[in-house]
């Protein structure tokens, strides 16, 4: 999320975005996809789009704009893409999305917890922001994660680690924690609660796990704020609580000196910290069953790709941006160059 200052992290600004403009693309900053529609009522795409943005800064001046191209590719991660998909379906621009829009998601069955040690002699958050990761059994992944100084934000979200089943047992052991902690060593647990330096003293211990789970996301008015519409959660939940990995953090913990943590939202809630929301628009060899097809063109339209982490069917157990990358570089792979493609190019098919 923070990036690298050695370059071990991609971000947009420094890695793809940089790349994109080298080879000639034109980044419109600060710009907001509000529509993509096909032109000239061929309703399948096959004579180009036109899309529609507006500022993204702003509420009043939102500066329109019109575009219209050949073909489009969805990569807004995830989430992005299934909102802007789900906005484009209900309101009559893309009706032929598939019904699987928003199935399979995947939050790549991962855990967030970790250490922090207070008046640790070397500063944490200074070195590369992942540098190593440890296999403690054939589905799950360990990666030790450091943030930039002073992004002490998430030291909101931690607090004494705590095992069992998510329910008000989870909770009412949370509570006995803290307070049995506050007993032993009211200074130290003050000092780890508080978000003050949580950066230069903490280690993320970021678990992913390579097995099944998933959830649904459906468009719709969440019943506390029924103004708009927003991806809402259905389905059976993902697991908050990886044993393993709780056994790990407390072992680190005894190993530096230090206290192990959870997330709060995880024991409060039963809602998972993750940093890879995957799947949501799954390849598949039909529209009864994914989003879009082997080559990552949306079932129902020509020439519109999604190249972006939805497109994922399934938990890595690992930092899925290679993955994504990969796949991308083979959707395209499949289109030839201008100069041999006609403006309805079948791809690979």
């Amino acid at each position: 999320m923070m990036g690298c200052r050695h370059g071990a992290k991609n971000t947009l600004d420094l890695g793809y975005l940089y790349l994109a403009e080298k080879h000639g693309a034109k980044v419109l900053p600060e710009t907001k996809v509000v529509d993509v529609k096909p032109l000239d009522g061929a309703t399948d795409g096959s004579a180009g789009y036109e899309v529609r943005t507006v500022k993204s800064t702003s509420w009043i001046r939102r500066h329109p704009q019109r575009f219209t191209c050949r073909g489009v590719v969805f990569s807004a991660s995830s989430l992005g893409t299934m909102e802007l998909l789900f906005r484009l379906k209900e309101k009559g621009s893309l009706p032929a999305i598939s019904r699987r829009l928003g199935k399979h998601v995947r939050t790549n069955s991962e855990s967030l917890i970790g250490a922090r040690m207070p008046g640790w002699h070397d500063d944490l958050s200074l070195g590369i922001a992942i540098g190593s990761g440890v296999y403690i059994d054939e589905n799950t992944h360990i990666e030790a994660v450091r943030y930039p100084r002073h992004s002490d934000t998430m030291g909101f979200l931690t607090t004494i680690l705590t095992n069992g089943q998510p329910g008000p047992q989870r909770i009412a052991l949370w509570l006995k924690n803290i307070a049995a902690s506050f007993l032993r060593h009211p200074i130290k647990t003050f000092r780890v609660l508080q978000p003050l330096g949580w950066a230069r003293e903490f280690v993320i211990l970021l678990c992913m796990q390579a097995v099944e789970g998933q959830i649904q996301m459906h468009w719709q008015r969440p019943w506390f704020w029924p103004f708009r519409k927003f991806l809402v959660s259905r389905g059976k939940k993902v697991p908050t609580y990886i044993p393993k990995a709780n056994e790990f953090a407390e072992k680190f913990a005894k190993l530096t000196g230090g206290f192990a943590l959870s997330m709060l939202p995880e024991i409060l809630f039963d809602v998972p910290g993750t940093a890879h929301c995957i799947g949501g628009c799954v390849i598949a060899n039909s529209p009864e069953h994914g989003v879009v097809d082997a080559y990552q063109r949306l079932f129902g339209y020509k020439n519109v790709y999604v190249c972006d982490g939805s497109v994922v069917a399934a938990n890595l157990g690992v930092n899925p941006s290679l993955t994504i990358t990969a796949l991308a570089e083979r959707a395209m792979s499949f289109i030839p160059p201008k100069s041999k493609t006609t403006l309805n190019d079948e791809g690979g098919s």
